[in-house]
């Protein structure tokens, strides 16, 4: 006789003549047929991925998000083994595959493709992976699901639990790809993202989930007990009381910001000049002849910061003087992106490292700050020594070397402290809290995102980097080669952005912000003590997966089967 392991843990036997391939509903008859809904669910599979990518931008149909890990649920519920993975895959697989469609963008067609192709199947393990354990539970599919109250709640913040477990794994193995995490949909619900200043963007998922499995669970009640109109509330009362809570909260914290203490006026050059011509030799003086046309006219703004974004231009010796006397002329300190290299010590190895520079007028000798968080296929290919093929999949030659600590810029004007993050570092929550200490005033990113043309990928860099605001307390300045170049305040609202007005975000030209600073006075919760939430989450299901392990290793001990 075969044993199944509930959610729980506890090892039941099914009945004889069980059925696992259909939804029914006590002794009210199957909805679909066995043969049907075994070949519904790989396009519903399918449709469940295309829904969640929807909820990014753009289109940035946010609803979908708090549909989408219930039915997703729903579409597994039931099967087992590698066909409960292989659906859970390709609805990952596909949410993957349309979010990152801005990677086909790259003026490198087959490393586009590969590097798309590769990433998108790497990163979609992880929602797969939440997917089949948490289906794994309800093998016995949804219509034969009759837990009680008590089971369905666990389960609902089991598997928000587990989300988040997996998203802390994601921002952390392999160097890390923290790329469109599902609380980041919600970035423009302001009162609901507060809480990512006590639990970063993790608790925002979190909510999520459970609302959405909760909602499942509701819609079951509602089939089993159509007499009874009001069964289903039993199941989404908590989650929405929880919202609730967390949204009263986060509309309490946006109201009692006091007056800004002070203002830093930052002048941004966004270029927009395209990655072919980056790539292409002998275009050095030409980029940076239009970089320079457009910072002095930034400068007559008389801005306390001028900014040039990741990377754009080159700058020869011949031209160090022009860009050193322009700083100094104006008064006003240059933040840019650059690559430098150096040998290895002891080696003729030499590494390179995309960097960000700080140059004062009265100081010649540059600051700089090391990118420490490098993009998986795009700045390092991982393995690439123990396996040299894997440098097909991407559209580097070669690896840049990551940098070994965050570095902080301080101003001589109003002493005012400053922390550069380069590129998708501005994704990560952990990386974000590294770089911002109790003196710091001010994020700034420097971004190419020219590399994607022109599509999602700035708004969807954007959204993530609402969330390192709202987790530090400190606003957030991103300028960047052909958009989205702007400002977020500490509370994770996009306050500006060059094209606001003409909306032609990713043309050339330069902008000057206000940057509100003070607005959040004293660290944050998740600054000052970081991932307690997330570790929390990771530890729960650990905890439970290996209470399950235990009890299925008791069964089998016993002379049990587990199924």
């Amino acid at each position: 006789m075969e044993q199944t392991v509930t959610a729980a843990g506890a090892i039941r036997k099914p009945k004889a003549g069980r059925s696992t391939q259909h939804l029914s509903s006590g002794n009210l008859p199957p909805l679909i047929g066995a043969k049907q809904l075994s070949q519904a669910r790989w396009p519903l599979a399918v449709l469940v991925g295309l829904a969640l990518a929807l909820a990014f931008p753009e289109p940035r149909w946010v609803g979908f998000a708090w549909l989408v890990p219930g039915a997703w649920l729903a579409v597994v519920a039931g099967e087992r083994r590698w066909r409960l993975f292989g659906l859970a895959f390709v609805a990952a697989l596909v949410f993957r595959l349309v979010s990152l469609r801005f990677l086909l963008n790259m003026p490198h067609m087959a490393g586009a493709i590969a590097g798309w192709l590769a990433l998108s199947l790497y990163s979609a393990l992880y929602p797969a992976a939440w997917a089949w354990l948490c289906g794994g539970s309800l093998r016995d599919g949804l219509g034969k699901l009759q837990w009680p109250w008590f089971r369905r709640l666990g389960f609902g913040l089991f598997a928000a639990a587990t989300w988040v477990a997996f998203e802390m794994l994601q921002a952390r193995l392999l160097g890390g790809y923290p790329w469109n995490f599902l609380g980041v949909s919600q970035f423009e619900n302001f009162a609901l993202i507060q809480i990512a200043s006590v639990t970063g963007v993790y608790g925002v998922s979190f909510l999520v989930v459970w609302a959405s499995v909760s909602l499942l669970f509701a819609v079951l009640q509602i089939r089993r007990s159509p007499a009874n109109p009001w069964s289903w509330m039993v199941d989404v009362a908590l989650p929405l009381l929880a919202l609730g809570l967390v949204c009263g909260s986060g509309v309490f914290r946006v109201a009692k910001v006091p007056s800004p203490t002070n203002k830093l006026t930052v002048a941004l050059v966004q270029p927009s000049i395209p990655q072919q011509l980056i790539w292409q030799g002998g275009t050095a003086d030409e980029r940076l002849a239009k970089i320079l046309k457009l910072s002095r006219l930034a400068l007559a703004t008389k801005p306390d910061l001028l900014v040039w974004p990741e990377a754009c231009a080159s700058i020869s010796a011949e031209r160090w003087p022009e860009v050193f006397g322009m700083v100094k002329s104006s008064g006003v300190p240059l933040l840019f992106g650059t690559d430098d290299h150096e040998r290895a010590e002891g080696s003729d190895e030499v590494r390179f490292y995309n960097t960000a520079a700080f140059l004062t007028p009265d100081d010649i000798q540059l600051q700089s700050y090391r990118k420490r968080r490098l993009v998986i296929f795009g700045e390092y290919i991982p393995f690439e020594k123990a396996l040299p093929f894997m440098k097909y999949l991407s559209p580097i030659g070669g690896s840049f070397t990551a940098g070994m600590e965050p570095v902080q810029f301080t101003l001589q004007e109003g002493g005012h402290m400053i922390a550069p993050l380069i590129c998708f570092e501005d994704s990560f929550p952990h990386g974000g809290r590294e770089h911002v200490s109790s003196g710091t005033d001010l994020l700034v990113n420097l971004t190419n995102d020219g590399w994607f043309g022109t599509g999602p990928e700035q708004w969807q860099h954007a959204a993530n980097a609402v969330f390192r605001a709202v987790e530090n307390g400190v606003p957030l300045v991103r300028c960047a080669n052909n958009g989205l170049t702007c400002w977020i305040d500490s509370l994770g609202r996009v306050r500006q952005f060059y094209g606001q007005e003409s909306g032609d975000i990713y043309g050339a030209g330069f902008v000057s912000f206000d940057v509100l600073l003070g607005q959040t006075p004293g660290q944050t919760f998740y600054n000052r003590h970081g991932d307690v939430f997330g570790w929390t989450c990771l530890g729960w299901v650990l905890g439970v997966a290996g209470i399950r392990g235990f009890r299925a290793k008791r069964g089998l001990h016993t002379g049990g089967g587990i199924g």
